[in-house]
């Protein structure tokens, strides 16, 4: 892997960090997905592997059409020279391994300055094999580094119609954004698939997704087995991911959080906790009850932090939730006030569990994750809007002292 060769910068690194070189090899990862992204629009099936016989590779069939090398420099305004390292590892590793009849990319964040050897193999009009192929043997022949002599000598071994065939399948990508400003490209790359607004929470659970599915190819291909990412598992992520930023539907990013362990359970000294405390509910349903709190409040968060619900849309919905607990948990009668607390705690546990196993209102029509609705009852009683026990208010009140005062939305 290329990744990007280790340079020391300025702050905490030294000239021994591994620090850029493990930006690129982010940035080999996220080039990647681009270069996916891009090609959806214009293929319809492709596969790529990573780290196989180049840092990115794009097959036909068993063959191998086309290959990316990546160079990611930390300094945005880095050069991209005819003597560049970059360079001339990334031609000899091409001229020495690389297919005969494949296509090859130098895809970099550096920059080559017009007029020099490749700038001229960049795509479009001033491409010129005959002055690249000039430029570089002229380097080749009076440059004096000796890191690069054996690069040199295997260019130059090409003869001149070998140099020309060789560059006519090269091709130079420069001046690419660098790690931490890829992400509006890769929201351009997918502005077809959802609204404006919402493009940055596709990319970031695109991301994530992709990091786990190279991670896994990695392994694979590390094992020695031969393994491609075909696009087709990337146009479906996409569809799902864009699915679930419809207007009618959300995405849903916590159904695997951690579960909450026995000691959790126990210490748990929350609100909606003692609530549930109050009817004496059994353990193993306590611990799904802050199971679904705790990954409704996440889910809920990320929600308003991307922006992604309408103004007073929470608040509706609370409401929605609110009528359902109006219609499941207030008395029966009024003569349950004369009943034993056993009695109180029982009928009062009948209750909350027929509500928690009742199909309650979704957020949106699409949302099928049962404990956003859930999770959200207990946030609700947590705020002392709501609660399960007759006396809840009252009863919360002796339990936790420093409520004791006004509470907010309680009268």
């Amino acid at each position: 892997m290329s990744g990007g060769d280790q340079q020391q910068v300025e702050g905490e690194t030294n000239a021994y960090s591994a620090a850029p070189s493990a930006l690129g090899y982010l940035a080999q990862v996220e080039y990647a997905l681009l270069l996916v992204l891009r090609r959806l629009d214009v293929e319809l099936e492709f596969d790529v592997s990573i780290e196989t016989l180049d840092d990115i590779v794009f097959h036909d069939g068993e063959d191998a059409a086309e290959l990316f090398q990546t160079k990611h420099r930390v300094d945005r305004t880095a050069a991209l020279t005819n003597s560049s390292a970059d360079v001339w590892k990334t031609l000899n590793n091409w001229i020495v391994e690389g297919p005969s009849n494949a296509t090859l990319t130098l895809l970099t964040n550096a920059t080559a300055s017009a007029g020099s050897a490749m700038s001229y193999l960049r795509g479009g009009k001033d491409r010129s094999l005959t002055q690249a192929a000039t430029g570089l043997v002229t380097v080749a022949r009076t440059s004096e580094n000796q890191a690069n002599q054996l690069y040199y000598q295997a260019f130059l071994g090409l003869g001149e119609d070998g140099r020309l065939e060789f560059l006519s399948r090269v091709t130079l990508i420069d001046g690419v954004p660098a790690v931490p400003d890829l992400a509006s490209e890769l929201e351009l790359a997918v502005r077809k698939s959802t609204k404006a607004s919402h493009r940055a929470a596709l990319i970031e659970r695109l991301r994530g997704w992709w990091f786990s599915t190279v991670f896994d190819h990695l392994m694979r291909v590390a094992l020695g087995q031969r393994d491609r990412i075909v696009s087709g598992e990337v146009e479906s992520k996409l569809l799902e991911l864009s699915q679930q930023l419809r207007d009618d539907d959300l995405p849903i990013d916590f159904y695997d959080m951690p579960e909450p362990n026995e000691d959790e359970v126990t210490d748990d000294e929350r609100v909606f906790v003692h609530q549930l405390r109050l009817i004496a509910l059994g353990s193993a349903r306590l611990r799904q009850c802050i199971y679904d709190h705790n990954r409704a409040f996440a889910q809920r968060s990320r929600w308003e932090r991307e922006k992604l619900l309408h103004i007073g849309e929470l608040k509706d919905y609370e409401t929605r939730l609110k009528e359902e607990w109006k219609r499941f948990c207030l008395p029966d009668t009024d003569d349950e006030s004369e009943d034993d607390e056993s009695t109180v705690q029982s009928k009062a546990r009948d209750r909350f569990i027929r509500l928690d196993q009742s199909t309650l209102p979704r957020i949106r029509t699409h949302v099928e994750a049962e404990f956003v609705a859930n999770g959200s009852l207990h946030i609700l009683s947590d705020r002392l809007e709501i609660g399960w026990h007759p006396a809840w208010l009252e009863r919360i009140r002796q339990v936790l002292p420093e409520l004791a005062g006004p509470v907010e939305g309680v009268a």
